[in-house]
């Protein structure tokens, strides 16, 4: 399925407003092009889904790859966490109390943090053997509304919660304790520095990089693509200190009613530089299923995308990470 133009989202990392650096536009390397590894679990067998009429359309939410190479997949149309292999081979299945439920992280790796946003606006920890650790609520200092929560985000210190694509709160610490909340700008990284990114209005994306205390922008890119850059889609950065950013590029019609005639997912990989190293070309993109995180980072630096066809959930290992 294709997005209608006024479906595309413009979404905003939205950058640092202090001391901003004018960004360079980095040099593209050759398009990557390879076949991934995929694994297939088939919609209403394995996996739920709901056809919406009056409602959004749902597949599965989200999804979180865990150190040994297999997956944690929220099935929340049918209240459970999918516990993939590293094969893909089901393990097990963990009960959710509600639907409710759109993003999962895993911490330590054996603590499941799940996102309520909109019904009991809370974070529920479970464990990999589906016990309740606790529940905390999710507003409070930096967050107004549980429902501008834009992104979960697991770091080596703690918790995070992005809200509206601006700001970052630390909601739990190392321990997976409530804490003090912090507040930074953009997303949280290692070292003490914040990842922000945001769509320039004409096509393309700057991407930048700079300390969470200083509040300083330190380096910022351009980047284009072969189509104009519509959406941000996922944005982080690996052990090694490389920046990931999944761009969806669209090319609408001239005419009414202004069809997508070409869509595609560009995952551009930075040094820490900001210079690019490789851009590997998806043709899997956001379909009228909502989802909450479509692209994601495993442990290992490994680049994953869940996309949705016909067929059902497509787990789609890109590769690149460290061996």
């Amino acid at each position: 399925m294709r997005l209608r133009p006024n479906a595309v989202l413009t979404v905003i990392l939205a950058s640092c407003t202090l001391s901003l650096v004018a960004p360079r536009t980095a040099e593209a390397e050759p398009i990557v092009s390879h076949d991934p590894m995929t694994w297939v679990f088939p919609w209403d067998k394995t996996v739920g889904r709901i056809i919406g009429q009056e409602a959004d359309s749902e597949g599965p939410k989200s999804f979180v790859i865990k150190p040994d190479g297999g997956a944690l997949i929220l099935d929340q149309v049918n209240c459970r966490v999918l516990d993939t292999d590293p094969k893909g081979n089901l393990i097990q299945t963990l009960a959710l109390p509600a639907p409710t439920f759109d993003d999962i992280e895993l911490v330590n790796e054996n603590v499941m943090v799940l996102a309520d946003r909109l019904v009991s606006k809370t974070l529920l920890l479970m464990d990999l053997q589906g016990h309740p650790l606790q529940q905390i609520e999710i507003q409070g200092r930096g967050i107004t509304h549980s429902g501008l929560v834009t992104a979960m985000i697991a770091r080596t210190d703690g918790v995070w919660l992005e809200v509206e694509h601006r700001h970052s709160v630390k909601v739990l610490d190392r321990a997976l304790q409530p804490c003090e909340r912090q507040i930074i700008t953009g997303r949280p990284v290692a070292n003490g520095w914040n990842l922000q990114g945001k769509l320039d209005g004409r096509g393309e994306a700057i991407v930048s990089i700079g300390r969470r205390i200083h509040r300083e922008t330190m380096r910022s890119v351009s980047l284009k693509g072969q189509l104009p850059i519509r959406r941000i889609v996922w944005l982080d950065m690996d052990a090694k200190g490389q920046v990931h950013v999944v761009l969806h590029e669209a090319q609408f019609a001239t005419e009414s009613p202004y069809p997508v005639q070409k869509e595609q997912y560009a995952w551009v990989v930075l040094d820490e530089s900001l210079q690019e190293i490789s851009r590997t070309i998806s043709p899997w993109v956001l379909t009228l299923y909502d989802q909450r995180v479509e692209c994601r980072l495993g442990p290992d630096g490994r680049m994953w995308q869940m996309a949705f066809d016909t067929n059902g959930v497509r787990l789609i290992d890109w590769g690149r990470g460290t061996p």
